[in-house]
């Protein structure tokens, strides 16, 4: 149809440019016509042949309007095969806002969605054909796309693809998508019913949010039913997949599967990430969570002389070996031709490119994230692809790059991309160590026995500390790169060691590989301290035994000498037979970690989509975001506290000493009450200005834009950030959170030093430590840097319950803990209760103390301001999220904790 109506537009073209030429030469002959214009043959033939000419186009235009109304009926029975691919097209399109090298053009979306639509399963019946372009699309098109992106973004990606598709055919309410990635949102605790038993606060709000904005989705008197039972829901979802669990009542056949995910997200978040996995194989189908092995073979075909394969790299993976192992399979290794980019290769890859462009040979530029001034150059090479006709067919330019904004864009769009990770967790990780050990190199230590059991160890060493990383500031405060070269040069310094010393130089040993090779790149002292902790396990006299376990389990250990005297293939054997799954006791952390981990996996997800979003409504009763945001600034403004003046203080808050002078712990008064007054100022003014912005009074600029699109969403505004204090809580807990500290610092202001000090009220504790290390000392006389503070936690839970001050230093109350918990009965650190992430600690008496030695037997727990632990590091050598090391009893080794990643913190981050 397509082609008649083509080939008829053709034709009028033609039709209507011939009856332009009649007319104009019927014009041209009447114009010169002499005397009696009957006689002139030629023009009478002319007019009769105009009106033949005009007849036959009359019918062909006849012809073809009706011919254009069959394809236009035609064309739109096959709208919801167009509407299905521009709602993939603009899913992977804001991938773009995830990662600069998820780069895909229209043109390449285009002629990706031709092929699918000419492939699929053709059909005479109409709605079946449909379907199998939409099936089939979605299909391949995800998995075109999922190849080039790295593991923990194909679950949002398809998870993004499955709710879009949903939400245009009305299947998720715009309420219920705003629900699953915000919760309740920013609400006022006070005007929310009494919190249920085994509830948290926010929990609890998000079930009344629910109930109060979802009740034609399924939640109409879910709060009431959660008043009721809310034991019953508790023990229900207390499985290890909640979302599959049967739901108390008749609420398994009120709510949808999306309604199950809210669910989800209420009572057991951590699992969500899971959920929505399910969720997508449920509506998609299990093959849109399948995450098949790269596979060459399969993407080679896809490419051309004209399109580069680009690699996305992670840290610790290298695909040079795939590659050069595909090419060998194609009889191409010789062909092959590799450079790894960096300072002035840009030329040597160009002249590179140029030959193997003529002799059809295969180039591969490694590292492009390295010659970040070669990139606008290597973008002219690929662009000019297309139109150059002297390229052999042969010809492939492979590319390999970590993720830089840098990249050319055309060159990512037009490509085929591949992301290359390392494998994940032990087993894989130390697969793929063992895979490198040759015979030599087992072989090659003159006291093989040892060098096998500590060659074993550091492997394993390097496997946990890179597996760590996943805990986040459980793990590692930061994230540290540690690669292949750190255990590379370790298992040569052992093999050197052991060759040259008569006995274990185990100092030597834990020094050169802990402090330099892995701790060169570690900053944090902390971090430190627990890499040290952690190669102690493996690099020990106790490694040499065959009974020694790596955990609990029994499962890790280094083989026994009997197997290893059969060689390296012995070791392999051994790890093959590893567990695929890792327990978090063998990293040394608590169960708990698990669970933390989940949730930190699904807060990413959330935040992910959550930033890729619309400004679209999604609030009940059909507010606009405008209406939303501007209700919540007039609230907000409401509920700000007035600022700190000095005029409200007490007879003694700022009273002089004999000399006439401020105290220290004066000063750090002024300091706060300036701090708190400048961060007031600016929530006020900001939330004034927001609302006339949105009235349209005044010019809404870039960083109002910002703070509007981040309370919509329950985010603190970068407006704010940028004179706060640290804090990760959303918007909602951040303004109560403000609201307490300023409450705290108008007590002292009105009524004197407190008795006890609320730590996490400070801006800035450090300087509050510090002046109260300086009162002391003018009090007796002591130069101020032979002080340091000596602990003591005291009986009282809360500031309130402390009656009376201390004779010297201070009592501060508000701590929490992570990792761990502090036991009321011993009075001492202990493991952390099941599935309880943090715990409050009692009140703790900081004294200042005269050359204070500490207590190798407890534990120096460092205090941090949030639970993110990472921070700047200041000009003392310190992480600014850093405080204070506190010395806590326990009645364990002291490692058992650094290795737990137990911490105090200020804050919490909910």
């Amino acid at each position: 149809k397509e082609a008649v109506k083509n080939h008829l537009v053709l034709s009028m073209a033609a039709d209507n440019k011939q009856l332009k030429d009649l007319e104009d030469k019927i014009l041209r002959l009447l114009s010169t016509s002499e005397g009696n214009i009957l006689d002139n043959e030629t023009l009478i033939n002319t007019l009769s042949d105009s009106k033949i000419t005009s007849g036959v186009i009359q019918r062909r235009v006849k012809e073809a309007e009706e011919t254009e109304k069959e394809i236009n009926e035609t064309r739109l029975t096959y709208t919801p095969a167009a509407v299905r691919g521009s709602i993939l097209y603009f899913v992977i399109a804001d991938l773009a806002n995830i990662d600069p090298m998820y780069q895909f053009s229209l043109e390449y979306f285009t002629n990706l969605f031709h092929v699918c639509i000419s492939k699929s399963i053709k059909s005479d019946v109409l709605e079946t054909r449909l379907a199998n372009i939409m099936e089939y699309a979605s299909l391949n098109i995800y998995r075109n796309v999922s190849r080039g992106l790295f593991g923990e973004h194909k679950t949002i990606y398809a998870f993004l693809l499955t709710t879009s598709i949903m939400r245009a055919r009305g299947e998720i309410s715009p309420a219920q998508w705003m629900t699953l990635l915000t919760g309740a949102g920013v609400f006022d605790e006070a005007a929310l019913p009494k919190c249920p038993d085994g509830l948290e606060v926010v929990q609890w709000a998000q079930v009344v949010h629910m109930a109060n904005k979802l009740p034609g989705e399924g939640f109409a008197g879910f709060d009431d039913e959660i008043k009721q039972n809310s034991a019953a829901w508790i023990h229900a979802l207390e499985v290890a997949e909640p979302h599959k669990a049967a739901l108390p009542g008749d609420w398994d056949a009120r709510l949808d599967a999306f309604g199950r995910l809210l669910v989800t997200r209420v009572f057991r978040v951590e699992k969500l990430v899971l959920a929505c996995a399910d969720f997508v194989a449920e509506k998609m189908g299990v093959e849109y969570m399948e995450n098949p092995p790269l596979n060459l073979h399969e993407v080679f075909p896809d490419s051309t002389k004209a399109t580069p394969l680009v690699f996305v790299l992670s840290t610790g993976a290298d695909p040079m070996s795939t590659i050069l192992r595909f090419a060998a399979e194609r009889n191409y290794d010789t062909r092959t031709h590799s450079i790894s980019l960096g300072q002035g290769q840009g030329p040597v890859a160009d002249k590179l490119i140029q030959e193997a462009c003529r002799s059809g040979d295969w180039v591969v530029l490694s590292n492009c994230h390295l010659a970040k001034s070669w990139m606008p150059k290597l973008e002219k090479v690929v662009e000019a692809f297309p139109n150059s006709y002297d390229i052999h067919d042969d010809f492939r330019l492979w590319l390999t790059s970590m993720p830089v904004s840098y990249f050319p864009v055309p060159v990512l769009q037009n490509s085929i991309k591949m992301t290359f990770e390392p494998p994940k967790g032990i087993r894989a990780n130390l697969k793929g160590t063992w895979a490198t050990v040759t015979d030599v190199m087992w072989d090659s230590c003159t006291k093989p026995r040892l060098w096998h059991k500590l060659l074993f160890g550091i492997t394993f060493f390097h496997a946990v500390v890179q597996e760590r990383r996943k805990f986040g500031p459980l793990g590692w405060n930061i994230r540290y790169e540690f690669n292949t070269t750190d255990l590379e040069v370790s298992m040569e310094t052992l093999r050197m060691f052991l060759d040259e010393q008569e006995e274990i130089p185990w100092d030597a040993l834990l020094y050169v590989s802990g402090q330099i090779h892995y701790g060169g790149r570690v900053t944090d002292d902390w971090d430190r301290r627990c890499l040290m902790c952690i190669l102690r396990k493996y690099y020990s006299a106790q490694i040499l035994e065959d009974a020694y376990f790596f955990d609990e389990s029994g499962e890790y250990f280094a083989p026994d000498h009997s197997d290893m005297d059969e060689g390296v293939g012995a070791v392999r054997k051994y790890v093959e037979g590893l567990p695929t799954q890792d327990g978090v006791g063998l990293f040394g952390l608590h169960h708990n970690a698990r669970i933390t981990f989940e949730t930190q996996e699904t807060l990413k997800l959330l935040d992910t989509i959550t930033a890729l979003q619309p400004r679209t409504g999604g609030g009940a009763g059909g507010e606009s975001p405008e209406e939303m945001v501007s209700a919540l600034c007039e609230k907000l403004e409401g509920d700000m506290p007035v600022k700190l003046d000095r005029e409200e203080a007490g007879l003694t808050t700022f009273e002089p000493n004999e000399k006439g002078d401020l105290d220290s712990l004066q000063i750090v008064l002024l300091h706060e009450m300036s701090r708190f007054n400048k961060l007031l100022a600016r929530v006020k003014q900001t939330l004034i200005d927001l609302r006339k912005a949105i009235k349209g009074l005044v010019v809404m600029s870039g960083e109002l834009d910002s703070m509007f699109g981040s309370m919509l969403i329950n985010k603190v505004p970068l407006l704010w950030e940028k004179v706060s204090f640290l804090s990760l809580k959303p918007l909602s807990s951040w303004v109560k959170d403000l609201q307490s500290r300023v409450a705290f610092f108008r007590t002292w202001l009105v009524q004197g030093r407190p008795v006890c000090f609320a730590m996490p009220a400070f801006f800035f504790p450090q300087g509050f430590m510090t002046g109260a290390l300086q009162l002391h000392a003018r009090k007796y006389a002591i130069p101020i840097d032979t002080l340091n503070f000596s602990f003591d936690v005291l009986l009282e839970e809360t500031l309130e319950e402390v009656q009376e001050a201390p004779e010297d230093g201070v009592k501060i109350s508000g701590f929490f803990m992570d990792g761990a918990r502090y036991d009321r009965e011993t009075r001492m650190v202990a493991d952390s209760l099941p599935k309880v992430m943090t715990d409050t600690v009692p009140v703790i008496h900081f004294k200042p103390t005269e050359n204070y030695k500490r207590n190798t037997a407890d534990y120096e727990c460092p205090l941090y301001k949030t639970a993110v632990r990472a921070g700047v590091l200041s000009t003392t050598g310190q992480s600014t999220n850093f405080v204070i090391a506190v010395d806590l009893p326990t009645d364990r080794d002291p490692n058992y904790w650094v290795r737990m990643g137990a911490a105090l913190l200020c804050a919490l981050s909910d």
